[in-house]
């Protein structure tokens, strides 16, 4: 199944490439993304695509931080009625917990969640972004680009009231580190076991500064009538709950079927009903992460291992020569090699 996202996603592109006065549209064409599709924030394209243009685009015009300069022409708007809708949130926290419950309607392969606290700072939590895709995709573009978006919209909605403490990026930006601190205004933590916003709890008990309890009663009832996520299945919410806790002791059957109040093998029968299990998932988190970190990062073996949640590094050497017949670091040799 090829999962799509709203044009809206990366409007600002054709005026980026203007100002580099480079010219989009071979690579457009070779993505199979058209000027017009462009043109309309509501036509859908191919998410793989868009992924990979942005990688291309940033190699070819030699602009190491195209998703940054194209978040700098997005706002609230693009999120179309989903923008809407998270104006009607009483506290900044409401506002993410709109987003995560309806991204799907801006791109299904989106997935924003909230993490309190932050396992960086005790007095912030953490805004967590996670690019779903079939198969391995460079995604550094693509995660600046959800990153700076994500950092207008909650600046702008919050006003005065907006702390951000720092910024995890899951690679190390091939542009200068010195570009994104200007743009965040925050510290940059590189090579890290997500795409994150580290916020102050402050800002997500604060309130939006657009708030409207009229709106948001309005909000409220269209979204109930309207909308439901078809791929919010108790799969997706064990990725989530998977992703956020790999590292740690809590990313276990018994109480990531807690975190989801349910009983193990009551969580063992759903997954069974949606043609998984847990230990399949657990494990496809495990190998996309280890070709990202891989390919997009210089880190440690022994650091990949731990961000696995795997116990020893030679259990990661296991899983590597189970999922791609090599070991890690022939893996890492072999980027570009591999076909996933």
């Amino acid at each position: 199944m090829t999962i799509m996202v709203h044009a809206s996603g990366i409007r600002g592109y054709l005026e980026v490439m203007q100002d580099l006065n480079f010219d989009p549209e071979p690579l457009l064409a070779q993505h199979n993304i058209t000027l017009d599709q462009l043109k309309q924030d509501d036509a859908w394209l191919s998410q793989r695509s868009v992924i990979n243009l942005f990688e291309q685009t940033a190699a070819i015009a030699q602009c190491p931080d195209l998703g940054l300069r194209v978040s700098r022409h997005q706002d609230i708007s693009v999120l179309g009625v989903l923008g809407i809708i998270l104006q009607s949130a009483s506290s900044i926290r409401g506002v993410i917990e709109y987003t995560s419950d309806f991204m799907f309607l801006h791109g299904p392969g989106l997935v924003m969640s909230l993490n309190q606290p932050s396992p960086l700072f005790e007095d912030a939590a953490e805004v967590i972004f996670e690019i779903q895709i079939n198969g391995y995709a460079p995604q550094r573009q693509t995660i600046d680009n959800c990153l700076g978006t994500t950092h207008r919209i909650l600046k702008w909605l919050a006003a005065e009231n907006y702390e951000l403490k720092a910024v995890s990026l899951p690679h190390k930006p091939i542009a200068a580190i010195s570009e994104y601190q200007r743009f965040f205004g925050a510290p940059i933590l590189v090579n890290q076991e997500r795409a994150a916003l580290h916020l102050h709890r402050r800002t997500l008990e604060s309130q939006p500064h657009s708030s409207n309890p009229a709106l948001r009663e309005i909000a409220q009832d269209y979204i109930t009538r309207h909308f439901r996520n078809p791929a919010e299945m108790v799969s997706s919410s064990v990725r989530k709950a998977l992703r956020i806790h790999l590292a740690t002791p809590r990313a276990d059957k018994i109480r990531i079927a807690a975190m989801l109040g349910l009983h193990p093998r009551t969580l063992q029968r759903k997954l069974a009903s949606e043609g998984t299990s847990f230990d399949e998932i657990k494990d496809e988190i495990r190998k996309e992460l280890a070709l990202q970190y891989l390919w997009e990062t210089k880190i440690p073996m022994s650091q990949l291992a731990n961000i696995l949640g795997f116990s020893e590094q030679s259990a990661l050497s296991r899983a590597t020569k189970r999922w791609f017949g090599r070991s890690p670091k022939e893996v890492r040799n072999a980027k570009g090699q591999l076909s996933i």
